[in-house]
């Protein structure tokens, strides 16, 4: 019996120490991950030992301190700190098996659960319990006095909330994954944002970043029509890898992009071409430096590239720097923004407003009430930055609030948060905000369509310069899908707007008086969609009746304001009795289709009104024969060119095969001899606010050709003593305006510039 009893004393021992052994292996495990920052995969390790020792408060203290890493989960925290706090030491040994008691530091975390939990008495509490018990010399005394600063500054946000309704974006942006870092187009019709869902292919199925166990970021895009958010699609610019936003420009046309780079992370640029994203490639400069650079955002005119980086140098932790573009394109060394912006805590997530003078950022310092809070900061006319302000509690959390933006009248922001209610982890959300002030910059929207064309061509775009100064503002691509264009405008200029798609051109000038609010100008509503080209003609403007759409393609040739004797009038005169006949014969005959039987009756209406058509057609035609300025050379000329001109434009194309050829043989006859050159120039008499009047762009038309012409003989070895220039002249041709700009058939035909060798 005693042998027995002594056996399984030894076993007994026997298994104590296996599961000593394996409790040691495991909590050294865990121990391990939490030093690599690993805390998600050391947590299920701690809970399992909790469980078995749920009075042992290091491992309460271990856990808690997981939970406190965690990305959703922080809530769960609290009560393991409630505990280990309970029984803690200076003496503490993070490596020991044998540790029983929590570290002093406990209290500090245990503050930061309740500061989250927004229990802000119980936070301030805590955090002095540990100033008390840490020492003077406790790494941690700075990060827990400044969290009882933040709790002075939550208590008096929570007691003013700022007026906000919060709506989810729902489950056609959202998923059951992660989605965050929402970037939208400044007419909040298209939306970017970070991802780790799986994707549609099910390709990332397997791949999964060991760190935490989920998909590696991916960048998604979806399109809102007609008001309704579109499925996402993966953009094509992902790889295995993370690819996260970051932000995009106002122009839409340059999107900015985070990847890790095997733990340094860097910004990356891609550019749109056509419909598709191009290679993204890293931003140049001193940008993106061994240090770990976060986000960027570029100003609404391309000129402040701003960033931000934990280089050494700054003023603590992460700071936002700015880089001011060179006259070649470069970009000019990092600035750090200063101590205006910037504090000895992080900053990050910086967003820049389509106004030009506002920005957005994230940070831990200022006027905080716990983690990041979002700031807003707008520049002055000196170039100064005013003493940043936060945009408020329920926005702003005691926890981590980040990428954040907004709408370009400033009333809505977009964020990514987790919530019990929503889809599963992070998702993206909108803010109203209810009392903001608008910002007062101007949205102008419209939709560029070609007949004819399934898809924009292209070369669609549009040009914005300042009429004023006769700078560019900016050139703007419109979304291929459907021609669609955003573009913000400063108010109290006066801008030049040209649209532009296959070959066709519209152009018109608009003053954007000085307001105090936002304002949207959008062309399918104020103005008209810019359409180019119709069923029946691309260049010449279709009179009403010559064909089934003429009704709704037609443009006002009942403007034509030429001189009474010319021939042109008279078929004006013509064409408009036709077109009075036309219209009471359909009268006509819609009332005899309505109360008669007549068929014979509404057959003879039908052929007189097929014959007026054609009719017209013919004199459609003849109208575009007698208009028509085509020079043809004559007499002595060797060679000639010719060119017309969209509105104000006045630099002749050289690489047109005609102009090579003209200025082939000009080389040719120099050789053994003169040449002889005559320019001609014409401008319509459609208004130009760019040249003043319409007298100076012929002339300047005129005086470009020859420069150019002197030039390209030049570089063709042409010496000037083989040259004659026998005359430039310019004149204002063609019937006068009427408001009519987009009638470009009709106008620009006294457009040109003739060159002529003899």
């Amino acid at each position: 019996m005693k042998k027995i009893f002594l056996i399984l004393t030894f076993l007994a021992a026997l298994l104590n120490v296996n599961a000593q052994e394996k409790f040691n292996q495991q909590f050294l495990e865990a121990n391990t991950l939490i030093e690599e920052s690993q805390y998600n995969i050391a947590l299920p390790i701690w809970l399992k030992l909790q469980a078995e020792q749920p009075d042992n408060f290091n491992l309460n203290y271990k856990v808690g301190l997981c939970y406190m890493h965690s990305a959703n989960d922080k809530a769960k925290a609290l009560n393991y700190l409630v505990k280990a706090v309970q029984n803690t030491t200076k003496n503490y040994d993070p490596y020991s098996t044998s540790e029983k008691k929590a570290p002093i530091k406990a209290y500090f975390y245990l503050a930061r659960a309740y500061h989250i939990h927004n229990e802000i008495d119980n936070a301030m509490l805590n955090y002095n319990s540990f100033i008390e018990k840490a020492g003077k010399k406790h790494f941690m005394l700075s990060d827990a006095n400044h969290g009882i600063e933040q709790c002075k500054y939550a208590k008096a946000a929570i007691a003013n909330p700022v007026n906000i309704k919060v709506s989810n974006m729902g489950d056609i942006i959202n998923s059951p994954f992660q989605d965050y870092s929402p970037i939208l187009s400044v007419d909040e019709s298209t939306i970017y944002f970070t991802s780790k869902r799986t994707r549609k292919d099910s390709s990332n199925y397997y791949i999964k970043n060991i760190d935490d166990g989920k998909h590696y970021e991916d960048i998604y895009v979806a399109h809102k029509y007609d008001g309704v958010w579109h499925e996402p699609e993966l953009i094509g610019i992902n790889t295995e890898g993370h690819e996260a936003t970051v932000n995009i420009s106002v122009d839409g046309q340059t999107l900015f992009i985070y990847k890790d780079d095997n733990g340094d992370g860097n910004i990356y640029i891609s550019k749109m071409e056509g419909e598709e994203w191009a290679t993204p490639f890293k931003l140049g400069s001193d940008i993106n430096q061994e240090s770990y650079e976060t986000h960027a955002h570029i100003s609404p005119d391309g000129n402040l590239l701003y960033f931000v980086s934990d280089r050494k140098g700054g003023l603590g932790g992460k700071d936002i720097y700015v880089c001011k573009k060179l006259p070649n394109g470069e970009w000019a060394k990092a600035q750090n923004m200063g101590s205006s912006i910037n504090t000895p805590y992080d900053e990050d997530g910086i967003f820049a407003h389509p106004d030009g003078k506002t920005i957005y950022f994230s940070s831990k310092g200022h006027t905080s009430i716990g983690g990041f809070d979002i700031f807003s900061s707008i520049m002055d006319d000196a170039g100064n930055w005013s003493k940043p302000e936060n945009i408020g509690y329920p926005v702003n959390s005691t926890d981590d609030d980040v990428f954040f933006v907004t709408s370009a009248d400033g009333k809505r922001g977009y964020y990514s948060s987790f919530k019990e209610d929503g889809f599963g982890d992070h998702d993206i959300y909108q803010i109203s905000l209810e009392d903001a002030t608008e910002k007062p910059v101007t949205l102008l929207t419209g939709i560029i369509r070609v007949i004819g064309e399934p898809e924009l061509p292209s070369d669609a775009q549009v040009v914005v310069t300042d009429n004023e100064t006769g700078d560019l503002v900016g050139i703007y691509k419109p979304r291929k899908k459907d021609g669609k264009f955003s573009i913000i405008l400063n108010p109290g200029n006066d801008y030049h707007i040209v649209y532009s798609a296959a070959g066709f051109s519209q152009e018109e000038d608009l003053y954007i008086p000085p307001i105090s609010a936002y304002q949207e100008i959008n062309r399918g509503i104020d103005l008209q969609d810019v359409v180019f080209g119709n069923p029946t003609n691309d260049t010449i403007p279709v009179i009403a009746g010559t064909d089934t759409k003429a009704d709704t393609t037609a443009t006002n040739d009942n403007n034509w304001n030429y001189d009474e004797n010319s021939e042109l009038q008279k078929l004006k005169a013509i064409i408009e009795s036709l077109n009075e006949q036309i219209a009471d014969l359909k009268e006509r005959l819609a009332n005899a289709a309505t109360t008669t039987n007549d068929n014979d009756r509404v057959a003879s209406l039908e052929a007189i009104i097929k014959d007026l058509k054609t009719q017209i057609a013919e004199m459609n035609q003849a109208n575009v024969d007698k208009v028509n300025t085509t020079y043809t050379p004559s007499g002595d000329v060797i060679a000639s060119y010719q060119e017309y001109f969209n509105y104000n434009v006045k630099e002749i194309n050289v690489s047109d095969s005609k102009y090579v050829e003209m200025l082939n043989k000009a080389v040719e006859k120099a050789k053994s001899g003169k040449i002889i050159i005559d320019i001609e120039s014409s401008a319509s008499k459609v208004p130009t606010k760019t040249f003043g009047s319409n007298s100076t762009l012929a002339y300047k038309r005129a005086q470009t050709a020859k420069e150019i012409l002197l030039k390209s003989l030049k570089e063709k070895g042409i010496s000037s003593d083989k040259i004659t220039i026998n005359n430039v002249s310019s004149n204002v041709n063609g019937p006068q305006y009427n408001g009519d700009f987009q009638n470009t058939g009709l106008y620009e035909k006294f457009q040109y510039v003739i060159i002529k060798i003899r």
